[in-house]
């Protein structure tokens, strides 16, 4: 059994919703996989992770850091947790689990789940309204009666993921509200490896990941001739991402026709830029040190294969993920 996983960043337009959310993978007999691996996230961001390989990883912000060294008696808790389900989780081939809960701060409406998966295909899911497990496939019937016949693990799976989990969410969004709804804009510029080549508005360091890249012409958007590229994530908890522009039939007293905007959902703020010759950067030194950077991102990525980040269970990432501009420079 191979397993891929890459972490997926869900667009969330409406920043009232919150969530906590735990990822946690089993294996057994898989080559170089760890036998646990568990993540924490709020939203979407990583708080925490622990695995039976690299045991604890530390928070790197400062904000989480305060939380954690004023909340010592929780992390304990977590702490345990992690070391309870690293005993637990000893079945064989590979064990999903995503659990957590949701939260609106208008509304004060809750969500909670918690559901499992079994090498790769949905396995269980927690009726928290039926008080049951709900069995996704036959293979799963067994394990739901042994499951429900334990009264004490089912309410205490109740009562964390309904009570608990929504008052340590709320928790966390007063302490963090500041960092974990931060809003940094990108640097824009125009790349092209060559004068044949597409013309690549490249945007970097911006975050969150809620934004878009498009080319406009004469003040509508234009699609002809465009490549848009994946969000990729930067080697500092910020994202890139790039759009192509083929220009090689364009007239040049066109070229001042078309400009790149980039657009923050969460601020509300655009970036614009036009296309003009003078703009692009083309030298070797830019060359490299892009080159450079996303093999980083590669290498990254590689390690996240073995070492799996937060993901929908089924998240696969592939080359297909490469940009035009990149597959042609790591020919």
């Amino acid at each position: 059994v191979k397993l891929q996983v890459r972490m997926a960043f869900t667009n969330h337009f409406h920043t009232s919703k919150h969530s906590l959310e735990y990822f946690c993978t089993a294996a057994s007999g898989v080559k170089e996989f760890p036998e646990f691996v568990g993540v924490a996230t709020v939203d979407k961001d990583f708080v925490g992770s622990c695995s039976m390989i690299i045991h604890r990883k530390e928070p790197k912000h400062n904000v989480i850091k305060k939380f954690f060294e004023e909340n010592s008696k929780e992390m304990r808790m977590y702490f345990l947790e992690c070391q309870d389900n690293e005993r637990f989780y000893t079945s064989k081939h590979v064990l999903q689990q995503h659990s957590g809960c949701e939260w609106d701060d208008e509304t004060g409406e809750t969500k909670s789940f918690n559901q499992y998966a079994y090498d790769g295909e949905d396995f269980l899911k927690l009726d928290l309204l039926k008080h049951e497990w709900t069995a996704l496939t036959e293979k799963a019937l067994a394990t739901k009666l042994t499951w429900e016949n334990n009264k004490v693990v089912l309410k205490h799976s109740e009562d964390f993921y309904s009570i608990q989990c929504p008052v340590w969410l709320r928790k966390y969004m007063t302490v963090g509200r500041e960092y974990l709804q931060r809003a940094v804009l990108p640097s824009v510029s125009l790349l092209q490896r060559s004068n044949s080549s597409l013309v690549s508005c490249h945007a970097t360091g911006f975050f969150p990941d809620m934004v878009d890249l498009f080319w406009m012409k004469d003040g509508e958007e234009f699609h002809e001739d465009v490549e848009k590229g994946e969000i990729l994530p930067n080697n500092d908890e910020t994202f890139q991402m790039s759009i192509y522009l083929n220009t090689s039939s364009l007239p040049p007293k066109d070229w001042k026709k078309f400009s790149c905007v980039f657009q923050s959902f969460r601020n509300k703020k655009n970036i614009t830029i036009s296309l003009d010759k003078t703009k692009i950067r083309t030298n070797k030194a830019t060359y490299v040190k892009n080159t450079e950077s996303y093999l980083f991102f590669l290498i990254d990525k590689c390690f996240h294969l073995i070492l799996p980040s937060p993901l929908s269970v089924k998240g696969v990432w592939s080359p297909n993920m490469l940009t035009p501009d990149w597959k042609e420079w790591l020919l």
